[in-house]
């Protein structure tokens, strides 16, 4: 379809019909976010499009009807069309300028597991409400967590071999992936914890996925836990000692480090049989301080790294050049073996 030229006085039909041939689908990692018709926009024309759909003043313009039959007047022709224009611009902007958005997440299928779909919200961002979107590295981990689960945690996920499903603890969980894939993917059960600010939209995603989750014999809930108030910390449950933490890019800021070791020393069950998986991008100087900071302190408080690994992933908030992230599994140092 060619994109319309409006002094030609296009119809309001044909106009929406391009509109809505321009919107950009959201980007789940694999594959950048593309006009829906590869032919509208590849001269650049797209973006002169929008914005005189936005400036005219569309005097062709007659009452007509939508596709549910109901009367539309001009204004409420020009009002929708300049909303469409508007919301298309956004998608072009980036993510934060971006509003709602819901995103389908795919776990490939394996020998051992179906396809996984997960349908994830994303609220608009506002602030420094991080915790909104799903992060690349967040993909990249929910991916991997069957082989995680099979060569480094195969005592702890491997349900055909113990009697009892392990509880597994996600720390900064935002808008819920990780925790969830988890639940789905080791048929185990989960809690989803981040601070109370994101925990509408976590819980709201976890209602909206509990039934797949289910499906493949997992259970999945969501708590609020704010890191600098351990005191506070899940003191409802009757549970607060985890055989597998995950923590999915929990770090941003200085402090961080120090409280994410301090929450799986906290509630990563004792003994040396329990295990961290955690996650952390390479995006740059500062996050790679971070991780170095991090790993120190682990050592540092009586924990030794089973496995690291890096994977190379893309994320739509940055440029379009590969991140690594760093993911490692962690034990407790069984120190009555020390001389």
């Amino acid at each position: 379809m060619e994109i319309p030229i409006l002094r030609r006085k296009p119809s309001y039909a044909t106009i929406t019909q391009a509109l809505e041939k321009l919107k950009l689908k959201p980007s789940s990692w694999e594959g950048n976010a593309e006009p829906e018709d590869a032919k509208l926009g590849d001269d650049g024309s797209d973006n002169a499009f929008l914005m005189s759909v936005i400036m005219s003043e569309f005097d062709w313009l007659q009452d007509t009807q939508d596709k549910a039959g109901k009367t539309l007047s001009i204004d409420e022709q020009k009002e929708r069309l300049v909303q469409e224009a508007s919301s298309r611009i956004s998608e072009r902007c980036g993510r934060s300028a971006a509003g709602e958005m819901t995103r389908t997440w795919v776990i490939p299928k394996s020998l051992n597991t179906p396809e996984i779909r997960f349908d994830i919200r994303e609220p608009p961002l506002t602030g420094d409400q991080i915790g909104l979107k799903t992060w690349g590295t967040s993909f990249v981990l929910a991916k991997r967590l069957e082989y995680i689960g099979s060569e480094y945690l195969g005592a702890l996920v491997d349900n055909e071999s113990i009697s009892y499903l392990p509880t597994v603890l996600e720390l900064g969980a935002g808008t819920g992936l990780v925790g969830m894939a988890a639940a789905a993917i080791w048929s185990t059960n989960v809690l989803l914890t981040d601070l109370e600010d994101i925990q509408d939209n976590l819980l709201f995603n976890i209602n909206k996925n509990i039934a797949t989750v289910t499906e493949l014999n997992g259970s999945i809930s969501g708590d609020v836990l704010d890191w600098t108030k351990p005191q506070e910390a899940l003191e409802l449950l009757i549970v607060t000692q985890f055989e597998v933490v995950i923590a999915a890019d929990p770090m941003y800021d200085h402090e961080h480090p120090a409280l994410v070791v301090e929450m799986i020393t906290k509630f990563l069950k004792k003994g040396s049989e329990s295990r961290a998986l955690v996650a952390i991008p390479l995006r740059d100087t500062h996050t790679e301080g971070m991780a170095l900071n991090f790993s120190t302190l682990m050592e540092n408080s009586g924990f030794s790294a089973v496995y690291r690994d890096h994977e190379s992933f893309k994320d739509d908030w940055t440029s379009e050049d590969d991140v690594q992230v760093q993911w490692t599994i962690w034990r407790r140092v069984d120190r009555t073996l020390t001389p």
